[in-house]
Order: structure tokens, then C-alpha cells, then sequence
């Protein structure tokens, strides 16, 4: 019986530092995380993503099929409706206005 302590107590101890370990590798990839303050805008299914570039919808869904806001983290699926970054869509046709132009061209 003591042999039996013995072993749960070792096990026990071993078990407690590989809980310590795993929680300050934890707590530095949190401290390294950044989190933003700002709310988001979200442009609301692909109807959405036509009115706010200009062009119909079935540009607009050509837009999604291409995976140019997928791959920028613009566009994302909540259930069966894709919710879009609006700040960060406005920011990427601000800064590149021509990234749409082989998939959309109405958008300038």
C-alpha cells in the first residue's frame, strides 16, 4: 500500500508541473495577443457587399468565389451568411483600388 502511495505521489507531482509549465506557455502567448478596442462594422450578406462596392450581385459573388477577403480576413461565414470587416474592406480599397479589378470590373 505504501508502494501504491508512493507511485500517486510522484504521479501527482509530475502532473503538477506539467500543469505549471503549460500554464505560463499559456500566459505568454496571451500577454502577446492583441486585442482591439474598436467595435466592428459588418456589412450583412452578399446583397450587403454589392451595395457597399457598387456592382451587382453576381460580381459580388464572384468577388467571394476569387477568396480575396477570405485570404485578408475581410470576410468571414456566420451559419449560411457571410458577414464582411467593413472598416478593413474600405481600408484595403483605399489603399489597393485596383485589387478587385480582374473580379469586378465596376469597382474604381
Amino acid at each position: 500500500m505504501k508502494q501504491l502511495l508512493t507511485t500517486m505521489y510522484k504521479c501527482a507531482c509530475a502532473q503538477k508541473e506539467l500543469l505549471e509549465l503549460l500554464l505560463e506557455e499559456f500566459e505568454e502567448e496571451s500577454s502577446q495577443v492583441q486585442v482591439k478596442d474598436e467595435p466592428r462594422e459588418l456589412i450583412k450578406g452578399i446583397n450587403g457587399l454589392a451595395e457597399f462596392i457598387g456592382c451587382g450581385i453576381t460580381k459580388a459573388q464572384n468577388i467571394m468565389n476569387s477568396g480575396i477577403l477570405q485570404e485578408r480576413d475581410i470576410a468571414y461565414r456566420a451559419g449560411k451568411r457571410w458577414r464582411f470587416n467593413k472598416t478593413l474592406l474600405a481600408e484595403l480599397l483605399q489603399e489597393e483600388p485596383e485589387i478587385l479589378n480582374g473580379v469586378c470590373s465596376e469597382i474604381v
